[in-house]
Protein backbone atom coordinates (compact mmCIF):
# COMPACT_ATOMS: atom_id res chain seq x y z
CA UNK A 1 0.00 0.00 0.00
CA UNK A 2 1.16 3.29 -1.11
CA UNK A 3 1.13 6.84 1.29
CA UNK A 4 1.57 9.64 0.13
CA UNK A 5 1.51 13.21 2.09
CA UNK A 6 1.16 16.23 0.02
CA UNK A 7 3.80 19.32 1.17
CA UNK A 8 1.47 22.59 2.28
CA UNK A 9 0.94 24.43 -0.85
CA UNK A 10 3.85 27.34 -1.40
CA UNK A 11 5.83 26.20 1.53
CA UNK A 12 9.50 27.02 0.57
CA UNK A 13 11.82 23.71 -0.31
CA UNK A 14 15.39 26.06 -0.51
CA UNK A 15 17.05 28.84 0.84
CA UNK A 16 20.46 30.37 -0.07
CA UNK A 17 22.81 29.51 2.71
CA UNK A 18 26.59 30.56 1.89
CA UNK A 19 29.82 29.45 2.36
CA UNK A 20 32.05 26.51 2.06
CA UNK A 21 30.67 22.88 2.93
CA UNK A 22 33.27 21.35 4.91
CA UNK A 23 34.88 17.99 3.16
CA UNK A 24 35.63 15.38 6.14
CA UNK A 25 38.37 17.97 7.69
CA UNK A 26 40.49 18.06 4.06
CA UNK A 27 43.21 20.32 3.85
CA UNK A 28 42.69 22.33 0.16
CA UNK A 29 45.52 21.69 -1.91
CA UNK A 30 45.87 20.55 -5.54
CA UNK A 31 43.94 17.43 -6.53
CA UNK A 32 45.15 13.97 -7.66
CA UNK A 33 45.95 12.89 -10.96
CA UNK A 34 45.33 9.98 -12.84
CA UNK A 35 42.17 7.38 -12.57
CA UNK A 36 39.99 7.55 -9.58
CA UNK A 37 38.91 3.60 -8.79
CA UNK A 38 38.96 4.70 -5.30
CA UNK A 39 37.75 7.45 -3.48
CA UNK A 40 39.81 10.91 -3.55
CA UNK A 41 41.89 12.49 -0.68
CA UNK A 42 41.65 16.19 -1.57
CA UNK A 43 38.78 17.90 -3.11
CA UNK A 44 38.43 19.54 -6.77
CA UNK A 45 37.96 23.07 -7.55
CA UNK A 46 34.18 22.45 -9.18
CA UNK A 47 32.88 22.94 -13.20
CA UNK A 48 29.81 23.29 -14.04
CA UNK A 49 28.11 22.24 -17.57
CA UNK A 50 23.94 22.94 -18.39
CA UNK A 51 22.34 20.98 -20.88
CA UNK A 52 18.99 21.11 -22.06
CA UNK A 53 17.25 18.37 -22.26
CA UNK A 54 13.59 17.06 -22.64
CA UNK A 55 11.63 13.86 -21.64
CA UNK A 56 8.97 13.81 -24.45
CA UNK A 57 7.61 17.05 -23.75
CA UNK A 58 9.00 17.75 -20.51
CA UNK A 59 11.60 19.97 -20.00
CA UNK A 60 14.85 18.57 -18.17
CA UNK A 61 17.55 21.28 -17.98
CA UNK A 62 19.93 20.28 -16.03
CA UNK A 63 23.02 21.68 -14.44
CA UNK A 64 25.94 18.52 -14.65
CA UNK A 65 28.25 19.40 -12.35
CA UNK A 66 31.91 17.92 -11.89
CA UNK A 67 35.22 18.22 -10.59
CA UNK A 68 37.39 20.07 -12.44
CA UNK A 69 41.20 21.46 -12.90
CA UNK A 70 42.65 23.95 -10.87
CA UNK A 71 42.92 25.03 -7.27
CA UNK A 72 39.81 23.78 -4.88
CA UNK A 73 37.35 26.42 -3.14
CA UNK A 74 35.20 29.25 -4.79
CA UNK A 75 32.25 28.78 -6.61
CA UNK A 76 31.44 26.78 -9.61
CA UNK A 77 33.43 27.13 -12.99
CA UNK A 78 31.22 27.36 -16.07
CA UNK A 79 32.26 24.47 -18.56
CA UNK A 80 35.62 24.09 -16.75
CA UNK A 81 37.82 21.45 -18.22
CA UNK A 82 37.66 18.46 -15.90
CA UNK A 83 39.59 17.24 -13.59
CA UNK A 84 41.83 13.56 -14.47
CA UNK A 85 39.94 10.74 -12.89
CA UNK A 86 36.47 8.74 -13.53
CA UNK A 87 34.09 9.80 -11.41
CA UNK A 88 30.77 7.95 -10.15
CA UNK A 89 27.25 10.12 -10.47
CA UNK A 90 24.88 11.48 -7.93
CA UNK A 91 21.66 13.38 -8.89
CA UNK A 92 21.04 15.77 -6.53
CA UNK A 93 17.05 17.38 -7.06
CA UNK A 94 16.05 21.00 -5.38
CA UNK A 95 12.64 21.61 -3.39
CA UNK A 96 9.53 23.71 -4.46
CA UNK A 97 10.17 27.01 -6.00
CA UNK A 98 14.16 26.63 -5.66
CA UNK A 99 17.27 25.92 -8.11
CA UNK A 100 20.15 24.01 -8.42
CA UNK A 101 21.91 27.17 -7.71
CA UNK A 102 19.74 27.80 -4.37
CA UNK A 103 20.92 24.09 -2.78
CA UNK A 104 25.33 25.00 -4.16
CA UNK A 105 26.23 24.33 -0.57
CA UNK A 106 25.81 19.99 -0.69
CA UNK A 107 25.96 19.95 -4.86
CA UNK A 108 29.63 21.65 -4.00
CA UNK A 109 30.47 19.39 -1.63
CA UNK A 110 29.23 15.92 -3.43
CA UNK A 111 31.03 17.22 -6.80
CA UNK A 112 34.45 18.77 -4.73
CA UNK A 113 34.70 15.17 -3.28
CA UNK A 114 34.68 13.24 -6.86
CA UNK A 115 31.58 13.23 -8.42
CA UNK A 116 29.35 14.45 -11.14
CA UNK A 117 26.33 15.57 -9.87
CA UNK A 118 23.34 16.41 -12.30
CA UNK A 119 20.81 18.84 -10.54
CA UNK A 120 17.79 19.57 -12.68
CA UNK A 121 15.76 22.88 -12.66
CA UNK A 122 12.19 22.10 -12.43
CA UNK A 123 9.54 24.15 -12.46
CA UNK A 124 8.18 21.62 -9.74
CA UNK A 125 4.47 20.26 -9.73
CA UNK A 126 3.05 19.00 -6.98
CA UNK A 127 0.92 16.34 -8.84
CA UNK A 128 3.87 15.31 -10.69
CA UNK A 129 5.79 14.79 -7.99
CA UNK A 130 2.78 12.44 -6.55
CA UNK A 131 2.14 10.73 -9.89
CA UNK A 132 5.85 9.58 -10.46
CA UNK A 133 6.49 12.08 -13.40
CA UNK A 134 9.20 14.22 -11.46
CA UNK A 135 11.04 10.66 -10.50
CA UNK A 136 11.08 9.61 -14.01
CA UNK A 137 12.37 12.97 -15.27
CA UNK A 138 15.44 11.97 -12.89
CA UNK A 139 16.08 8.58 -14.05
CA UNK A 140 15.85 10.22 -17.65
CA UNK A 141 18.11 12.96 -16.58
CA UNK A 142 20.31 9.83 -15.07
CA UNK A 143 20.47 8.06 -18.38
CA UNK A 144 21.65 11.41 -20.52
CA UNK A 145 23.96 11.95 -18.04
CA UNK A 146 25.71 8.72 -18.08
CA UNK A 147 25.80 8.96 -21.90
CA UNK A 148 27.81 11.78 -21.79
CA UNK A 149 30.86 9.68 -20.77
CA UNK A 150 30.88 8.53 -24.60
CA UNK A 151 31.58 11.65 -26.22
CA UNK A 152 31.81 15.43 -25.29
CA UNK A 153 33.81 17.11 -22.82
CA UNK A 154 32.98 15.02 -20.10
CA UNK A 155 33.76 11.72 -21.90
CA UNK A 156 36.08 9.00 -20.46
CA UNK A 157 35.20 10.56 -16.51
CA UNK A 158 32.23 9.04 -15.52
CA UNK A 159 32.05 5.85 -13.91
CA UNK A 160 28.83 3.59 -16.04
CA UNK A 161 29.95 0.39 -14.22
CA UNK A 162 28.71 0.32 -10.61
CA UNK A 163 25.27 2.07 -10.60
CA UNK A 164 24.48 5.98 -9.36
CA UNK A 165 22.97 8.13 -6.39
CA UNK A 166 20.04 10.05 -5.99
CA UNK A 167 19.76 13.09 -3.37
CA UNK A 168 17.21 15.32 -3.12
CA UNK A 169 15.35 17.85 -0.61
CA UNK A 170 11.69 18.01 -0.16
CA UNK A 171 9.67 18.07 -3.16
CA UNK A 172 13.45 16.70 -4.61
CA UNK A 173 13.15 13.93 -1.36
CA UNK A 174 9.85 12.94 -2.33
CA UNK A 175 10.85 12.81 -6.01
CA UNK A 176 14.08 10.68 -4.07
CA UNK A 177 12.07 8.11 -2.48
CA UNK A 178 10.04 8.05 -5.27
CA UNK A 179 12.73 6.13 -7.67
CA UNK A 180 13.37 3.59 -4.73
CA UNK A 181 9.81 3.00 -4.18
CA UNK A 182 6.65 3.38 -6.48
CA UNK A 183 8.83 4.54 -9.81
CA UNK A 184 11.86 2.08 -8.93
CA UNK A 185 14.93 2.77 -10.90
CA UNK A 186 17.45 -0.63 -10.27
CA UNK A 187 20.52 1.73 -11.29
CA UNK A 188 20.65 3.18 -7.67
CA UNK A 189 22.72 1.84 -5.23
CA UNK A 190 23.08 5.08 -2.88
CA UNK A 191 20.26 6.99 -1.86
CA UNK A 192 20.02 10.52 0.43
CA UNK A 193 16.48 12.00 0.56
CA UNK A 194 16.08 14.96 2.89
CA UNK A 195 13.21 16.21 4.33
CA UNK A 196 10.60 13.96 2.73
CA UNK A 197 7.46 11.60 3.18
CA UNK A 198 6.69 8.10 2.46
CA UNK A 199 6.30 7.52 -0.98
CA UNK A 200 5.58 4.13 -0.90
CA UNK A 201 7.00 0.63 -0.34
CA UNK A 202 10.17 0.34 -1.44
CA UNK A 203 11.12 -1.57 -4.47
CA UNK A 204 12.51 -5.22 -4.35
CA UNK A 205 14.55 -4.49 -7.79
CA UNK A 206 16.54 -1.45 -6.31
CA UNK A 207 19.49 -2.42 -3.78
CA UNK A 208 20.64 0.64 -2.16
CA UNK A 209 22.37 2.16 0.68
CA UNK A 210 19.65 4.86 1.92
CA UNK A 211 20.51 7.77 4.00
CA UNK A 212 17.22 9.46 5.52
CA UNK A 213 18.05 13.14 6.99
CA UNK A 214 15.27 15.30 8.61
CA UNK A 215 14.48 17.92 11.31
CA UNK A 216 11.87 16.38 13.65
CA UNK A 217 9.83 19.81 13.83
CA UNK A 218 9.60 19.87 10.52
CA UNK A 219 6.10 21.80 9.93
CA UNK A 220 5.91 21.04 5.95
CA UNK A 221 7.02 17.49 5.61
CA UNK A 222 5.92 15.39 7.98
CA UNK A 223 9.15 13.92 10.42
CA UNK A 224 6.67 10.99 11.16
CA UNK A 225 5.77 9.84 7.50
CA UNK A 226 9.91 10.06 6.94
CA UNK A 227 10.22 7.74 9.94
CA UNK A 228 7.81 4.87 8.52
CA UNK A 229 9.59 5.28 5.10
CA UNK A 230 13.29 4.18 6.89
CA UNK A 231 11.78 1.46 9.11
CA UNK A 232 10.34 -0.41 5.91
CA UNK A 233 13.46 0.58 3.73
CA UNK A 234 15.86 -2.63 4.18
CA UNK A 235 19.47 -1.85 5.46
CA UNK A 236 22.47 -0.88 4.86
CA UNK A 237 20.29 2.49 5.83
CA UNK A 238 20.64 5.65 8.44
CA UNK A 239 18.84 8.55 9.77
CA UNK A 240 20.13 11.69 10.95
CA UNK A 241 17.56 13.65 13.03
CA UNK A 242 17.92 17.11 13.48
CA UNK A 243 16.27 17.65 16.80
CA UNK A 244 13.98 20.80 17.30
CA UNK A 245 15.21 21.38 13.17
CA UNK A 246 12.73 22.75 10.93
CA UNK A 247 12.32 22.14 7.16
CA UNK A 248 15.64 23.70 6.32
CA UNK A 249 17.23 24.89 9.47
CA UNK A 250 19.73 21.84 8.99
CA UNK A 251 21.22 23.67 5.62
CA UNK A 252 23.24 26.00 7.79
CA UNK A 253 25.11 23.04 10.19
CA UNK A 254 28.13 21.86 9.01
CA UNK A 255 27.31 18.24 9.93
CA UNK A 256 25.00 17.93 6.98
CA UNK A 257 27.34 18.00 3.86
CA UNK A 258 29.67 15.98 5.95
CA UNK A 259 27.24 13.37 6.59
CA UNK A 260 25.93 12.73 3.22
CA UNK A 261 29.51 13.26 1.44
CA UNK A 262 30.75 10.57 3.57
CA UNK A 263 27.89 8.16 2.67
CA UNK A 264 28.06 9.06 -1.00
CA UNK A 265 31.98 8.16 -0.31
CA UNK A 266 31.09 4.72 1.31
CA UNK A 267 28.24 3.69 -0.80
CA UNK A 268 29.90 4.82 -4.65
CA UNK A 269 33.44 4.25 -3.82
CA UNK A 270 33.60 1.44 -1.26
CA UNK A 271 35.36 4.31 1.18
CA UNK A 272 35.24 2.62 4.57
CA UNK A 273 37.17 4.66 6.99
CA UNK A 274 34.17 7.36 5.35
CA UNK A 275 31.53 4.64 6.35
CA UNK A 276 33.85 4.77 9.85
CA UNK A 277 33.47 8.48 10.40
CA UNK A 278 29.74 8.38 10.10
CA UNK A 279 28.85 8.79 13.60
CA UNK A 280 31.41 11.23 14.41
CA UNK A 281 30.15 13.03 11.29
CA UNK A 282 26.72 13.36 12.76
CA UNK A 283 27.41 13.61 16.27
CA UNK A 284 27.13 16.82 18.77
CA UNK A 285 24.27 18.89 20.07
CA UNK A 286 20.75 18.64 18.79
CA UNK A 287 21.55 15.61 16.48
CA UNK A 288 20.32 11.44 16.65
CA UNK A 289 22.03 8.98 14.49
CA UNK A 290 20.80 5.77 13.54
CA UNK A 291 22.48 3.23 11.15
CA UNK A 292 21.57 -0.33 10.22
CA UNK A 293 24.20 -0.86 7.93
CA UNK A 294 23.92 -4.52 7.61
CA UNK A 295 26.99 -7.00 8.86
CA UNK A 296 29.92 -5.47 9.49
CA UNK A 297 33.34 -6.77 8.12
CA UNK A 298 35.73 -8.24 10.52
CA UNK A 299 35.90 -10.51 13.24
CA UNK A 300 33.55 -12.01 14.69
CA UNK A 301 33.05 -13.39 18.66
CA UNK A 302 30.39 -16.22 18.87
CA UNK A 303 27.98 -15.38 22.10
CA UNK A 304 28.00 -19.23 22.49
CA UNK A 305 32.21 -20.39 22.53
CA UNK A 306 34.24 -19.84 25.22
CA UNK A 307 36.06 -17.60 26.02
CA UNK A 308 32.78 -15.22 25.63
CA UNK A 309 30.52 -15.55 29.04
CA UNK A 310 26.43 -15.86 29.04
CA UNK A 311 25.19 -15.45 32.37
CA UNK A 312 22.19 -17.45 31.35
CA UNK A 313 21.79 -20.37 29.29
CA UNK A 314 22.92 -21.34 25.40
CA UNK A 315 20.41 -21.91 23.33
CA UNK A 316 19.37 -22.83 19.84
CA UNK A 317 15.44 -23.01 20.26
CA UNK A 318 15.23 -20.08 18.15
CA UNK A 319 15.64 -20.07 14.13
CA UNK A 320 18.18 -17.58 11.87
CA UNK A 321 21.01 -17.30 14.67
CA UNK A 322 25.16 -17.90 13.73
CA UNK A 323 27.04 -20.68 14.43
CA UNK A 324 25.70 -23.41 17.09
CA UNK A 325 23.35 -20.99 19.48
CA UNK A 326 23.04 -17.98 21.12
CA UNK A 327 23.07 -16.53 24.85
CA UNK A 328 19.69 -16.40 26.38
CA UNK A 329 20.65 -14.18 29.63
CA UNK A 330 18.91 -14.37 32.75
CA UNK A 331 15.87 -12.09 32.96
CA UNK A 332 17.42 -9.63 35.81
CA UNK A 333 18.94 -6.89 36.17
CA UNK A 334 22.61 -6.76 36.05
CA UNK A 335 22.59 -9.95 33.68
CA UNK A 336 25.43 -10.15 31.44
CA UNK A 337 26.83 -11.04 27.86
CA UNK A 338 31.06 -10.79 28.01
CA UNK A 339 32.87 -11.40 25.02
CA UNK A 340 36.82 -11.15 25.45
CA UNK A 341 38.11 -9.22 21.94
CA UNK A 342 41.60 -9.08 20.32
CA UNK A 343 42.44 -5.60 18.74
CA UNK A 344 45.57 -5.44 16.48
CA UNK A 345 45.97 -1.54 18.06
CA UNK A 346 44.09 0.67 20.26
CA UNK A 347 41.77 2.67 18.93
CA UNK A 348 37.95 3.21 18.12
CA UNK A 349 36.66 -0.02 16.87
CA UNK A 350 32.94 -0.51 15.80
CA UNK A 351 30.88 -2.99 17.48
CA UNK A 352 28.14 -4.69 15.51
CA UNK A 353 26.01 -6.68 17.64
CA UNK A 354 23.10 -9.46 16.64
CA UNK A 355 20.15 -9.35 18.57
CA UNK A 356 16.71 -10.96 18.97
CA UNK A 357 13.96 -9.32 21.41
CA UNK A 358 10.46 -10.90 20.27
CA UNK A 359 9.02 -9.16 23.37
CA UNK A 360 7.05 -5.56 23.02
CA UNK A 361 9.61 -3.52 24.83
CA UNK A 362 12.81 -2.30 24.53
CA UNK A 363 15.51 -3.95 26.53
CA UNK A 364 18.57 -1.59 27.65
CA UNK A 365 21.70 -2.18 28.54
CA UNK A 366 25.39 -1.04 29.50
CA UNK A 367 27.70 -1.67 27.34
CA UNK A 368 30.90 -2.04 29.64
CA UNK A 369 34.37 -2.29 28.07
CA UNK A 370 37.24 -3.04 30.00
CA UNK A 371 35.32 -2.67 33.16
CA UNK A 372 33.83 1.32 32.48
CA UNK A 373 30.37 1.72 31.62
CA UNK A 374 30.92 3.35 28.13
CA UNK A 375 27.32 3.62 26.75
CA UNK A 376 23.45 3.09 27.04
CA UNK A 377 22.27 0.70 24.75
CA UNK A 378 18.44 0.52 24.18
CA UNK A 379 17.59 -3.53 22.36
CA UNK A 380 14.69 -2.43 20.45
CA UNK A 381 11.85 -5.43 19.84
CA UNK A 382 12.49 -7.29 16.66
CA UNK A 383 9.11 -8.66 16.89
CA UNK A 384 9.39 -12.31 17.28
CA UNK A 385 12.73 -14.04 18.84
CA UNK A 386 13.50 -15.90 15.23
CA UNK A 387 13.98 -12.51 13.94
CA UNK A 388 17.23 -10.77 14.18
CA UNK A 389 19.19 -7.23 13.95
CA UNK A 390 22.19 -5.59 14.17
CA UNK A 391 22.84 -2.88 16.42
CA UNK A 392 25.98 -0.68 15.45
CA UNK A 393 27.70 0.64 18.34
CA UNK A 394 31.27 2.47 19.12
CA UNK A 395 33.97 1.60 21.54
CA UNK A 396 37.49 2.73 22.41
CA UNK A 397 39.72 -0.39 22.37
CA UNK A 398 43.49 -1.02 23.44
CA UNK A 399 45.88 -2.83 21.89
CA UNK A 400 45.26 -6.70 22.72
CA UNK A 401 42.60 -8.23 24.56
CA UNK A 402 39.50 -6.47 25.64
CA UNK A 403 36.45 -7.37 27.32
CA UNK A 404 33.19 -6.61 26.21
CA UNK A 405 29.88 -6.46 28.75
CA UNK A 406 26.48 -5.86 27.78
CA UNK A 407 24.73 -5.48 31.44
CA UNK A 408 21.22 -5.38 31.53
CA UNK A 409 19.67 -2.63 32.93
CA UNK A 410 16.09 -3.69 33.64
CA UNK A 411 14.35 -7.01 35.68
CA UNK A 412 13.36 -7.65 31.98
CA UNK A 413 17.26 -8.54 31.25
CA UNK A 414 19.21 -8.42 28.12
CA UNK A 415 17.61 -9.67 24.63
CA UNK A 416 18.77 -12.97 22.97
CA UNK A 417 23.04 -11.98 22.09
CA UNK A 418 24.02 -13.96 18.99
CA UNK A 419 27.48 -12.20 18.14
CA UNK A 420 29.87 -9.27 17.95
CA UNK A 421 31.34 -8.11 14.52
CA UNK A 422 34.23 -5.88 15.53
CA UNK A 423 36.44 -3.64 12.95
Amino acid sequence: MQRRTFLKAGAAGAVAVGGAALLGGWQAHAAPVGALDTAPTTPFRVGVRRYNWTRGSRPCTTYVYYPATGTPGGNPVADAPVAAGVFPVYNFTHGYGSSPQNSLFIIRALAAAGFIVPAPHFQHNFSDVNNGNTSKDVSEILTRTLALNGSGPLAGHINTSIGVGVSGHSLGGMTTHGLLTSWPDSRIISANPQSCVDMGNPASSVKAKVLFVHGDRDSTTQYSSARQAYTEMPAPKAFLTFVGGSHTSFWSDSRFPATVVDWARWSMYGDTAARDRLPSDAAGPNTRWEANLGTPPGQRYEAENPPAVCQGTIDSNHTGFSGSGFCNGSAAAGAYSELTVNAVAAGTATLGVRFANGTSSARPASLVVNGSTVATVSFESTGTWSTWSTKTLTASLNAGSNTVRLVSTTAAGLPNVDFIDVR
